[in-house]
Parts: structure tokens; sequence; C-alpha cells
């Protein structure tokens, strides 16, 4: 053999090495990637830039109490298992597969702070509790409530401090009015736009949880519908799709009160598409307006240790442009949250579409669709 062959397959041999080392690093980036996006917790930006071409799923879960003082808390330490412990296999894989992921978060979250006087139920978690959320891969929390106040503005001010420090997008509730109403935008991997809004009219005798204003924090109120509608017409104007959650409703009834029905309606002529409802610690009736998806209570999601009817909400962005709604029912029960299945799933959904204000279909899949 001559230097010079010796040479060329020197240099041929060192091509195929590096060649063998990039496959490799690709092979294995390729699977850090599938892995990451479908096991860690906020990776929506990161499954946007992967699947462009991709149907795009919203889920929308209801009201979330992670309070120290109350009954979740006390079964998630006791039961040493984290949100395995509170949360089914099932539900934890939708919520961390889910392409973007929302739950009402109905707690304040502070060490500091008096309780409301003469309120009877009143909730707090240490700074500490929100890493739950993260666990169960929530991406947005709504705080338009009516027990986000219970300890005073010095905690309703360290919660909204301490969704701040852990990155934690929220809505409905701020230092200040514009801080409160200010919509959250989405940006869709085909470029569309979403827009999620959120306003409370819960509190029946007496209003505790304060509205903000110029200069002062608190909630977005909608007992005079005008600031929302303001809101959502702003929300529509810079977006192709808006969500209005709301808190309403009277709790642990499947009957609506008139005014859900009539302010629903106002809702969606100023440019909702679809409208989200909890507080009612259960789940009310589904409806459809126009083309547009009225669900009037996503109730309890894990709050206490009640038997309580739940569900998620599944909104599925198609890339063309498109969109579907899934309602995939479920029950929390001895504080532990599952999905319904078999000849009990097909119950409650007849069960959903008989009560007051239902007015819509549910398919075998799940998926939600007018009459």
């Amino acid at each position: 053999m001559t230097k010079k062959h010796s040479a060329v397959i020197k240099i041929v041999g060192f091509v195929a090495a590096v060649a063998l080392v990039a496959l490799l690093v690709f092979a294995g980036l390729r699977l850090f990637r599938s892995s990451y996006s479908e096991t860690q917790i906020g990776s929506a930006e990161l499954r946007e830039t992967i699947e462009p071409d991709k149907d795009y799923i919203i889920s929308i879960v209801g009201d979330i109490s992670l309070a120290d003082n109350w009954e979740v808390i006390p079964a998630y330490d006791g039961r040493g298992k984290g949100v395995n412990g509170i949360l089914s296999d099932e539900v934890l894989k939708i919520m961390r597969g889910s392409d973007f992921m929302v739950a009402n978060s109905e707690f304040t979250v502070s060490n500091r702070g008096a309780k409301t006087p003469g309120k009877y139920y009143t909730f707090r978690a240490k700074p500490e509790r929100l890493s739950i959320y993260n666990d169960m891969g929530v991406d947005l929390v709504t705080l338009a409530n009516n027990h986000v106040y219970d300890f005073g503005p010095l905690a309703f001010n360290d919660m909204l401090d301490s969704f701040d420090a852990i990155k934690m997008p929220h809505i409905g509730a701020g230092r200040n009015l514009d801080e409160a109403k200010k919509p959250y935008y989405l940006t869709l991997p085909n470029g569309n736009r979403v827009a999620f809004v959120n306003a409370t009219r819960a509190e029946k005798g007496g209003i505790d949880t304060p509205g903000a204003t110029a200069t002062t924090g608190g909630v977005l109120l909608c007992y005079d519908t005008a600031e929302f509608i303001k809101t959502i017409k702003e929300a529509k104007a810079n977006s192709d799709y808006v969500i209005a959650i709301i808190h309403w409703g009277t709790e642990l009834s499947h009957r609506l009160e008139q005014v859900q029905k009539t302010t629903a309606k106002d809702y969606l002529d100023a440019g909702a598409d679809i409208i989200v409802g909890g507080h009612a610690h259960t789940l009310q009736g589904i409806d459809y307006n126009n083309g547009k998806p009225i669900i009037y209570n996503l109730g309890d999601f894990i709050f206490n240790n009640g038997v309580e009817d739940t569900g998620i909400l599944r909104i599925k962005f198609l890339p063309e442009g498109g969109v579907k709604f899934y309602f995939l029912p479920g029950l929390q029960s001895n504080v532990y949250t599952s999905l319904l299945s078999g000849a009990a799933r097909t119950q409650k959904i007849n069960e959903i579409l008989s009560w007051d204000g239902s007015n819509a279909k549910i398919l075998d899949d799940g998926e939600i669709v007018a009459k």
C-alpha cells in the first residue's frame, strides 16, 4: 500500500467517523425532543416548533384548591405520591400531553395576611405549593374567582408575585384594572392567535372579593357586564379566537341562573367564540348559540373530599384553521380525580344533555356538536 492510498483511507475513515457521530447526535436529539414533548411540563413552545402541522390541543379544567388549610393538600402530602396521589394516570396523561393547559386556581398564595372577616371558607397556600401546577402540566391559571382575596390585599399581592416568580401566566386578577382585564394571547403553530379572558360574578350574599380599579388590586367582576364585554371586544380585535372563562352559577345545582343564559349570549355577540364556566362545584349544561358552544360549568376538578361530577374540555385547533370541541366526563371522589368510562360515562353524558340549558350532542369520541 502506498503512502497516498494510506492517506486516502485515513481521510475516508475520519469522514465516516464524523458522519457517524453526527448521526448519533441527531438521533439522540430527536429522541430527547420526543421524550421531552411527551413528558415534561410547560412544553407548549417546544411542541409548536416540532409539530407545526399537527392538531393543537388546548385543555381546560375547572376549580382547583391547593390550599394548605383545606382537604386536597393533606391528602397530597399523606399519600406521598405527588400528583399521582390525587389525579389518575389517564388524567395526567391528558393534562401533560395537551399543547396548552388551563386551570382555575381558587385560593390565595401567601404566608401573610388575615382572613376576610365573616367569611366562612377561606383558602391559602404556601408559595411553594405552586410547583404542583408544573407537575400537572398547567400553562395558564385563571384567577377571577371568589377565593383569591380570602386573606386580604397583602396575601393577594403575594399571590400575584408568586405566580410571576415561577413565570406562570395568569388572567382575571391584577394589581389594578388594566392588569386584571388584560387578555392572554397564544399564537398557534399555523399563525392563528387565541385570546383568553376571565371574569367572575360568583358571590351572592355580598361581595368579599373586590373588583380591581384603576389604582387598586382585585379581580375582574362582571355583575355589570360592560367592562368584560369591552375586554372581549379588545381580545377579538387582536386575535382570531376568544375563549371567555367565567366564574358564575349556583353552587351544587344543575339549574342555570337566568343571567348565565342571557349574558353568555351577550359575550358571544361581543366576540367570544366559546364560553367556559366554573364555580358551581358540579357540571352544568352544554349549549350552542349561533354555532358557538357554551360550557356552562366545569365545576370542581380537584377541590375537596366530596363526590362531584367533573371533566376536561378539549379544544382542537386543526392546522387548516377549523376548530373542534370535546368533553371528557370525570369524577372527583375521595380527593382523587379520574375519568369515567363505559356505562358510567354514557350515563353521565346523557344526564348532562338533559340538564337545563343543554342544546348539543356529544358523540362517541367525546366531540361536542350542535343539535
